[in-house]
């Protein structure tokens, strides 16, 4: 019977865990909500392009501001871009609401966009997240959120798959690798890796 009260009381104090203890609690743990580096993070990728992370997009939770006041989805993604349009929101808000990693189903959704030539395309999206297990790099060695964006133009060859690994403990980016399926590949989908974090320094009392 103690056995049984111990069991219980382990299991109440799992659920009762607030978001960030479950997101720091390792592999096993199944949750994961995002929140925006603190401000002054600043993660140098092997491409050479700086992220500079200046805080929560107020406007929408999911989304940072970078050097430049500029938005990007979970500090990564642009919200210039098309899906944003389409779907930004409704990511932004999935990933700062929690997912269970386990059982998240994936988020799909289509947009009207415009070729190379200027005709009408149809453009697919489906975005999943899983557990992405220890990543190391220059930077580190991270316990990681793995972010996969698979894109097609419906109807044709073109697509891609573009995953990025977040480390658990503070939400930074720390890799990225693009399976590009065609010969013409948009300069922002790049393979690379954290060689460098800079975390904010913590005022001395």
């Amino acid at each position: 019977m103690i056995r049984n009260i111990l069991v219980a009381a382990i299991a109440l104090a799992a659920l009762s865990a607030g978001p960030q203890a479950q997101a720091q609690s390792g592999a096993s743990d199944a949750n994961w909500q995002f929140r925006c580096p603190a401000a002054g993070t600043v993660v140098e990728p092997s491409n050479g392009a700086a992220l500079r992370f200046r805080g929560e997009d107020t406007s929408q939770p999911g989304s940072c501001m970078m050097s430049g006041n500029q938005a990007r989805l979970m500090g990564y993604w642009r919200v210039s871009e098309g899906f944003y349009r389409a779907a930004g929101p409704r990511l932004a808000g999935a990933f700062a609401n929690g997912v269970n990693l386990a059982s998240a189903r994936p988020i799909e959704f289509s947009y009207f966009g415009t070729s190379l030539t200027f005709d009408s395309i149809v453009l697919d999206e489906r975005w999943t997240a899983e557990a992405g297990g220890s990543v190391t790099t220059p930077a580190g060695t991270f316990n990681t959120v793995r972010v996969d964006r698979y894109f097609v133009v419906r109807g044709s060859a073109f697509q891609f798959t573009e995953s990025v690994w977040f480390d658990r403990a503070t939400n930074v980016p720390v890799r990225a690798v693009v399976d590009h399926r065609n010969f013409i590949q948009a300069p922002s989908l790049v393979n690379w890796v954290a060689n460098e974090i800079t975390r904010p320094q913590t005022a001395s009392r």
